[in-house]
């Protein structure tokens, strides 16, 4: 090894223009393989996703409240006009999601995925009935879905089919929904608000009882027995029904929803089913297969540049050779003095390249386009540096065979 590393740094000093090259080939060579292998993977991910029209990650709250009457068959329209319908009763002691936790989410969640969140909506338990209610991340803090919350209401999904259920007045306005005022959305027809709840919990102001706090009824909607506050006008403990339904833009990456299931994790512990399942295809074995073919083929091309050039570096090094050989260097010897020079040039530019691909250069190219925003794991650059180093050196050990014993034998 002594006189390996004594051969490099005097090939670097004598011949500094071809070392720099050498270099250079070598780890032009890493990044497209790496580059190369994420992003086809990230295709195939991405057209999986596609495929599957994941834009959409639902969190399961496992509740300790119950819908009252929950036995009705999926699909059957429900009492329309009427809170009643939406009544909760606890069944058991479980620790339930809470306002507070929602919050510690928006806190810790990835704000770059978060950035691409189109709506989120769940349910609120107030008093005993479920309230709806939608609304957004934005820099850790919950704000309106201004943009979607009318839109929510308008193209309301009832009985597997789109209608438009806003009657009446307004939506929540930012102001309403940073400073959580007590406004809500209750139900009405025309102008006119209607309902078992709103009779018995109407004040003589024209205001309406939600749990213990009165609310401002700033528009009227016809849904199925629903009504629609903010979730900042809310108390901490307040706890969340059924479900988090998180609505993207586009479909996200594997990464940011395996980054949001973690979160999600985090803060609401094992009370939380995720219902995102990506199908495994017979597919995505040939992709696989595919690209680790396209990565040996890379690696051959890379392998064949480096060889090209220590080719040269061989022939330009006839007189060293020679000395080493009237000072009893035979031809095995040979053969691993140079191969050991390769594979340490090689693997040395290789694992820095890498080092450099990994911490530098992905985060700065997955913060500007999301194309690039994959991880690999470890066994992944292990398969991918098997690929090219084993490729590279039989490649090299047939060029260095080749010239040495035609050197040999002159």
């Amino acid at each position: 090894m002594k006189y390996i590393l004594k051969n490099i740094r005097s090939f670097a000093r004598d011949y500094t223009k071809i070392f720099v090259l050498l270099i250079i080939t070598i780890a032009a060579s890493t990044l497209i393989i790496h580059l190369s292998y994420g992003m086809f993977r990230e295709y195939s991910d991405r057209r999986e996703l596609s495929r599957s029209a994941v834009n959409e990650i639902v969190f399961r709250l496992k509740s300790s409240y119950e819908k009252k009457n929950a036995d009705t068959e999926d699909g059957q329209l429900q009492t329309v006009g009427d809170l009643e319908s939406q009544t909760y009763v606890k069944q058991d002691e479980l620790q339930d999601v809470t306002v507070a936790d929602i919050k510690k989410f928006a806190r810790k969640a990835d704000q770059e995925v978060l950035g691409k969140l189109l709506n989120i909506h769940t349910g609120i338990l107030e008093g005993e009935y479920r309230f709806e209610t939608d609304f957004l991340i934005d820099h850790g803090s919950i704000v309106n879905s201004s943009e979607y919350g009318p839109d929510s209401l308008y193209n309301y999904e009832i009985a597997y089919e789109t209608q438009n259920i806003f009657q009446y007045g307004r939506y929540f306005t930012d102001q309403e929904y940073a400073s959580g005022d007590k406004v809500c959305i209750m139900h009405g027809v025309q102008k006119k608000a209607e309902g078992e709840y709103l009779k018995k919990n109407m004040t003589d102001d024209g205001k309406v009882l939600i749990g213990d706090q009165e609310y401002e009824i700033i528009g009227l909607q016809d849904g199925i027995g629903t009504g629609f506050i903010p979730i900042t006008s809310v108390g901490e403990d307040d706890v969340l029904l059924d479900e988090i339904d998180l609505r993207f833009k586009d479909n996200i990456s594997l990464r940011e929803i395996n980054l949001l299931i973690r979160t999600a994790k985090q803060c609401f512990g094992d009370r939380v089913d995720c219902n995102y399942d990506l199908q495994q295809t017979e597919e995505d074995d040939y992709l696989y297969n595919t690209i680790l073919m396209l990565v040996l083929i890379v690696s051959l091309v890379a392998a064949f540049n480096f060889c090209a050039l220590y080719h040269y570096i061989v022939t330009t090094r006839q007189r060293t050779l020679t000395i080493f050989r009237i000072c009893g260097l035979n031809y095995r010897r040979s053969i691993a003095m140079y191969l050991g020079e390769c594979s340490v040039l090689s693997v040395g530019t290789y694992l820095i390249t890498l080092f450099v691909f990994r911490f530098v250069l992905m985060p700065f190219l997955a913060a500007r386009w999301n194309v690039f925003d994959f991880h690999f794991q470890t066994r992944v650059y292990l398969i991918l540096f098997l690929i090219y180093f084993v490729s590279s050196f039989i490649l090299q050990f047939v060029m260095i065979h080749w010239n040495l014993k035609k050197k040999m034998i002159r």
